[in-house]
């Protein structure tokens, strides 16, 4: 029986909060309202990454948790990024002795409760309000990313890494499931997916959640985790954003709403290049980025996460949507243009003839 002997459980609700955030300003805001209990700086932050503006981290306290009735001690970290980012991370301390069985039910109860969902969302707000002034067009979209990471650093009765993998039901705790038996094809495949750097480090990685052991406790695979989910997120955001243009556009070109004087559609044809190039900006941050990993181990994980959350297909349907509505767009700029051509060809004629027509009549 694994028993874990010091651990903790990683929650992150990850929101879209603004088009971008002045992160040194955000700084001095923190820098005037940090008290005892909240907007403390916590010892880890993104040192696997480094980007033109790296994000700030604070804490905001403990907080009680009370999933399904049961109350749980978490301690609250904020993550803001320039990006117009947000993100929650709840930490609770996995009590010592703990079985990976009572760790595989709790992860049940995680993942049918919608409490932290509702006190992610209530606290997003109230951050939000208070660094308001640090935002460029600010607005809360109304979906998020979630995820978990199961976090240990030692375990009792000479578990470690090594043989964590043939002592532990693995697949149960990745999955949350505790009430169905999992096929042995579900569970070859969730164990082949694991990555080491040393015999004393494991991390596997789900879709939903992750496993990692660090036993010198440093997070920064999970700050690499985090860091891809907020891409996810990110490609979220802008494939639900292109449905509501693209909606909006056919039902506009449906109704013939367009006018060669209002110029709605030149607006729309502007907004989806600022929108393109936005999204370009956006992604070259993250490349950007990538390049400056210098450890071979987070980069291979970095790579292991992105295509377990399918990021690629996100961008790519991305940016099959943005070029349709460039080209729907742009098809419907021409046409007004040929409209206004054509009237400004009438008026032409109507002024010659009536010049001729005054000539005739004097």
């Amino acid at each position: 029986m694994v028993k874990i002997k010091k651990g903790s459980i990683l929650i992150y609700r990850i929101f879209d909060v603004a088009e971008e955030i002045n992160i040194p300003r955000v700084e001095a805001i923190l820098r005037d309202n940090r008290g005892p209990d909240q907007f403390k700086v916590p010892k880890y932050i993104d040192r696997a990454i480094e980007i033109k503006n790296p994000p700030v981290t604070f804490g905001l306290g403990q907080e009680t948790l009370v999933i399904k009735g049961v109350e749980i001690q978490a301690e609250v970290f904020v993550k803001v990024r320039q990006f117009g980012v947000l993100s929650l991370i709840y930490q609770i301390s996995i009590a010592p002795g703990t079985t990976w069985q009572q760790l595989v039910e709790f992860a049940s109860l995680l993942e049918e409760g919608s409490e932290i969902d509702e006190l992610a969302l209530q606290q997003v707000k109230e951050v939000s309000t208070s660094i308001a002034d640090t935002m460029t067009k600010p607005s809360l979209w109304s979906s998020f990313e979630d995820y978990i990471i199961y976090f240990f650093e030692e375990f009792e009765d000479g578990i470690d890494a090594k043989n964590l993998i043939s002592h532990a039901d693995i697949p149960a705790l990745l999955l949350a499931e505790d009430q169905v038996k999992l096929s042995e094809s579900t569970r070859k495949s969730l164990k082949e997916q694991y990555y080491q750097y040393s015999e004393n480090d494991l991390a596997l990685i789900e879709w939903n959640s992750a496993i990692v052991v660090e036993p010198n406790g440093s997070r920064d695979v999970p700050d690499i985790l985090e860091f891809a989910v907020t891409q996810l997120m990110e490609m979220r955001f802008y494939d639900d954003l292109l449905d509501k243009k693209l909606k909006a556009l056919s039902e506009d070109v449906q109704q013939k709403r367009s006018s060669i004087f209002t110029g709605k559609h030149e607006r729309v044809y502007k907004e989806a290049t600022a929108r393109y190039i936005e999204f370009i900006e956006f992604i070259e941050r993250v490349e950007n980025s990538l390049k400056v990993v210098g450890d071979f181990y987070l980069a291979t994980l970095y790579r292991a996460s992105t295509n377990r959350f399918r990021l690629s297909d996100w961008q790519n349907n991305v940016t099959r949507k943005m070029n349709i509505l460039a080209q729907v767009s742009n098809l419907l700029q021409g046409e007004i243009n040929h409209r206004r051509s054509n009237v400004l060809e009438i008026i032409v004629i109507i002024l010659i003839s009536y010049e001729i027509l005054m000539a005739v009549w004097k």
